[in-house]
């Protein structure tokens, strides 16, 4: 009987984890749908910022799969060429860091779009460091400089993510099992059968500590 209940109760969870992750993948479908055709309009206007915009929230909106996603990557990129290439550097530079915002707001646990993001950072580089009043050797390492910084990240590591994770679980699991186990009937604490909620509870808010102070 109590297998049963086990094997009901993991059986919910993971039908109410995929179904949450379902609900949250349409909702960023619909959401980068939408952002995106607001680009595709003021795009038509001749709205390159509104575009950027647009299409930069349209990238963030990453689903796995998702065409949107693609589509809003490509349209930044063809506004960054198109500014460039009709003297706004401006507008061009905009894109770009559009297009790394949207590749570091998209990742999760690992980049999803490490190559987009290589080449925002070296567009972006070359873009802010380009001043023709200086000398061409000079520019191009002010270039790489501009390019290492970019390239430098300071987000929490997986490893740590993952602990971040597992502590809070530990802690919610440990809290379950002071509730269930630890209350008898009448209202009593048994302190002995609420020992591995505790024990559990109190690792939990340990590694989440430690976790959060290493990110």
């Amino acid at each position: 009987m109590a297998r049963a209940r086990w094997f009901r109760g993991t059986a919910l969870g993971l039908a109410a984890a995929v179904l949450a992750l379902a609900v949250f993948t349409a909702r960023q479908v619909r959401d980068g749908e939408a952002e995106l055709a607001r680009s595709d309009r003021a795009f038509d206007e001749g709205e390159l910022r509104d575009a950027t915009l647009h299409a930069r929230r349209a990238a963030s909106a990453y689903a796995p799969g998702a065409p949107h996603v693609t589509r809003a990557y490509g349209r930044l990129e063809a506004i960054a060429l198109g500014a460039e290439a009709s003297g706004r550097p401006a507008d061009a530079l905009a894109a770009w860091r559009a297009t790394r915002s949207a590749a570091l707001e998209s990742r999760h646990l690992w980049p999803v779009e490490p190559a987009r993001l290589e080449r925002a950072n070296r567009e972006i580089a070359r873009l802010e460091s380009h001043s023709a009043s200086e000398p061409a050797a000079s520019t191009r390492a002010a270039a790489e400089a501009a390019r290492r910084a970019l390239e430098r990240d300071d987000a929490p590591t997986p490893l740590m993510l993952v602990l971040l994770a597992i502590g809070f679980l530990c802690a919610l699991g440990g809290l379950g099992m002071l509730a269930v186990r630890g209350l008898l009937p009448d209202g009593r604490v048994s302190w002995q059968r609420a020992r591995v909620g505790l024990i559990l509870a109190l690792s939990g808010a340990i590694l989440w500590t430690m976790a959060v102070w290493q990110a």
